[in-house]
């Protein structure tokens, strides 16, 4: 690679991976500088012409000239304002760059790299499910190059996870475009821990318990920290009722996920009431209830002080009602011996309606907007929402409301909402860093946007499913390039191909393997070449007297080859007639020889063809112990075996691969 560098002003940008942003002079002087390279001359002696191309992918070392660190990189963009040079924030801190300092990026071919060691800088690596997954999918979007000694941080959704690049080979600096890379992960040690700049991990260890249906169970959380509890064996078939009870004067907040650890931010379902019992009601026919694997709850201190609960799971068909006072007192409304309370809107006995009235009058009061009944004295607490209404009946419940529902929250993709609950179905919805599972590539990776193609939107695909469903890949049987959602209806032409094929019939001599010719016997040319005579014979008497001496002499006399595995040969059963036990044997046989129904005739043929039979008839048999016997026609183990040179693990997958199954 030609030799360029060039000295340029360093500030910091929001990028993620090892991408620069370049001023557009750089993208002129390399190019200018490609243009000039001379010509090459070959062994014949005549030059190839140079060429302007930029080599791809364009990797640079850049350098600290004041304190003389080195890293490596890539570039995004050749659009930088200012003729400055715009570095990812780690890069900028990794070269210990200061505000003013200025960079020397030289162009640098690197080695594709071939294995990477990364340690972990902090015990929530763990929670990544694949690595594997994670780092192909990261370090594809993110990053061109890898050094030695650099910090890789790996975001997952709104997680971030940091690891050392600790070794690479063959070099310390390597390229990972379009190479295969692989990847090792050490233990993690506790004094090369970091801090991160995650909410949640910034929190202390979670603690994860399990329960079961129908158990009671009795837990603490702290504030701003997580108890999790997984639920086992579960019977699908019928709802779930999650009912929590808080056993003191404490709060919490009730979060439900069909993956690990849900927060207040990312779940499915939650209760984020300030009543002492909460509730969840999962139904049976709830899409992510019925399809999921895990089911995971979470319990989140909200109160500033340990928080004590009690929590039971049942199996219910249909929400467990919550039978309130008022709809007790309505029983007995327009009842005989019953009064109307006009300030609280109680039904009481007629004796008594007076002696209430005074009372309620003077202590209770009803709230004009919501019509509850309450003491004069707990009015002062009883608030409703500007925003939406909500009533409650603390400053604390006030509080919390607000924090829940109209507080300004932002996702890691940019949405911005309002409410807790928005943001958590944004989330699991809608999100483009939501974390899947390709359909197509397997690997888990970031939802991305909305596809535009209407075609896509109706196969449910996501952005990324969208982009890599599209990439094409060419199939092994013809060659052709097919996209890669369209490769099971690619195959499964073939297979329909495949099951339609027909082959010609074999030779009408069940010990050949040859194709059978238009002749009045149906035989091959090789073995119908005795019987054949220039001489008229409509009726096929002669032919058959010809068949019929060509049967005795095998009988009696036999073909004289030691492989002749014949079972009407005197050399292929080793046993010889007498002329007259001969002739008792042509007579089925010529009839055989004329049926329609099993029209076999049995002649001797040469070693190749014995030899090849007997493999067809392994094949056809099973006796391979690949198949079941009949699976697959004659006619194509015979070419299975032609095709594999007689090799019969060969010729079984051929047969998978091209014959169709009878």
């Amino acid at each position: 690679m030609s030799s360029w560098s060039k000295r340029l002003p360093a500030v910091t940008s929001m990028l993620e991976g090892d991408k620069l942003i370049l001023p557009p002079i750089v993208l002129e002087e390399l190019l200018e500088k490609f243009s000039q390279t001379p010509p090459v001359v070959a062994e014949n002696e005549e030059e190839i012409p140079s060429t302007s191309q930029l080599p791809s992918p364009l990797t640079f070392q850049i350098l600290n000239p004041r304190t003389r660190i080195i890293t490596h990189g890539g570039v995004l963009e050749f659009n930088s304002p200012d003729e400055k040079a715009c570095l990812p924030q780690w890069m900028y801190e990794s070269l210990s760059l200061s505000e003013g300092d200025e960079i020397i990026i030289r162009l640098k071919e690197l080695p594709k790299g071939t294995w990477a060691r990364f340690r972990p800088l902090s015990l929530e690596y763990k929670e990544i499910k694949d690595y594997r997954a994670a780092f192909e999918d990261y370090l594809r979007s993110h990053y061109v190059t890898l050094t030695a000694g650099e910090v890789l941080s790996l975001r997952q959704a709104d997680s971030i996870y940091k690891f050392l690049v600790d070794s690479l080979q063959p070099e310390n600096a390597v390229r990972i475009i379009d190479t295969d890379l692989e990847v090792e992960i050490v233990p993690f040690l506790a004094n090369g821990s970091v801090s991160v700049s995650n909410k949640r991990h910034q929190r202390k260890e979670d603690k994860e318990n399990e329960i079961s249906v129908g158990q009671i169970v009795k837990g603490a959380v702290l504030k701003d920290e997580y108890t999790y509890w997984n639920l086992k064996s579960i019977d699908r078939s019928h709802g779930l009722n999650i009912h929590l009870k808080i056993l003191d004067r404490g709060d919490v907040d009730l979060v439900i996920s069909t993956e690990s650890k849900p927060t207040i931010e990312d779940h499915i379902w939650s209760d984020f009431s300030f009543s002492s019992e909460r509730s969840i009601y999962i139904s049976p026919t709830n899409s992510a209830y019925a399809t999921s694997e895990e089911f995971c709850i979470g319990v989140y201190g909200h109160s500033e002080s340990q928080t004590n609960y009690e929590l039971l799971i049942t199996n219910n068909d249909l929400p467990i009602p919550t039978v309130t006072s008022k709809e007790l007192d309505d029983e007995n409304a327009n009842k005989v011996g019953y009064a109307h309370c006009k300030n609280c809107g109680r039904w009481v006995p007629e004796r008594t309606i007076v002696l209430h009235s005074n009372y309620c009058e003077r202590n209770n009061i009803k709230c004009k907007l919501c019509g509850k009944i309450m003491r004069r004295d707990e009015e002062v607490f009883h608030w409703h929402c500007e925003l939406c209404d909500q009533p409650g009946d603390s400053p604390e419940e006030k509080i919390k409301h607000q924090e829940i529902y109209h507080k300004r929250r932002e996702c890691s993709c940019g949405y911005f909402t309002d409410s807790l609950p928005s943001l958590a179905a944004h989330k699991q919805s809608d999100c483009p860093n939501k974390l899947i599972t390709c359909r197509f590539c397997h690997n888990l990776v970031k939802k991305g946007e909305i596809p535009t193609n209407s075609r896509d939107l109706l196969e449910g695909l996501t952005g990324h499913e969208s982009y890599c469903g599209n990439r094409t890949i060419d199939c092994v049987k013809c060659n052709q390039s097919v996209s890669i959602r369209n490769v099971p209806m690619h195959a499964k032409m073939h297979e329909i191909e495949k099951q339609s094929r027909k082959l010609p019939p074999l030779c009408r001599n069940v010990n050949c393997i040859r194709t059978a010719e238009n002749n009045t016997l149906k035989l091959c040319s090789i073995c119908f070449g005795p019987f054949w005579s220039p001489a008229n014979d409509p009726m096929n008497r002669k032919l058959l007297t010809r068949l019929a001496r060509k049967y005795h002499h095998q009988l009696t006399t036999g073909c004289g080859n030691a492989w002749c595995k014949n079972k009407y040969c005197a050399s292929g059963t080793s046993k010889s007639l007498d002329p007259n036990a001969a002739a008792s044997k042509l007579v089925p046989l010529l009839q055989e020889s004329q049926s329609a129904t099993s029209p076999a005739i049995y002649l001797c043929v040469d070693q190749i063809v014995t030899r090849k039979r007997i493999l067809a008839d392994i094949l056809y048999n099973g006796q391979d112990g690949g198949g079941i016997p009949g699976e697959y026609g004659m006619e194509f183990c015979v070419e299975a075996i032609e095709m594999s040179n007689e090799d019969l693990v060969e010729a079984r997958k051929y047969l998978q691969a091209n014959a169709p199954r009878i």
